[in-house]
């Protein structure tokens, strides 16, 4: 009986762990967000990667998508 509870605690936190790594970090977000701008992305249109980025950030993100688009990065 204590090996099935503990085969299925060890079970359960294999599954926490997995789960918990699949979430990507912000860093990660942040340079998903930077990669899916284009020129049809504007404050009111996000591309849905960018969605969880506050507002400051995603504009930070726009200004250098147009500065990178004229050559003035």
């Amino acid at each position: 009986m204590r090996i099935r509870i503990g085969v299925i605690l060890l079970a359960g936190a294999l599954l926490v762990a997995a789960f918990v790594s699949s979430i990507p970090s912000r860093a990660e977000t942040e340079t998903a967000c930077r990669r899916a701008l284009d020129n049809n992305s504007t404050a009111d249109n996000r591309p849905a990667v960018c969605r969880d980025l506050d507002a400051k950030t995603y504009q930070t993100f726009l200004l250098m998508y147009a500065l990178r688009a004229e050559g003035l990065d």
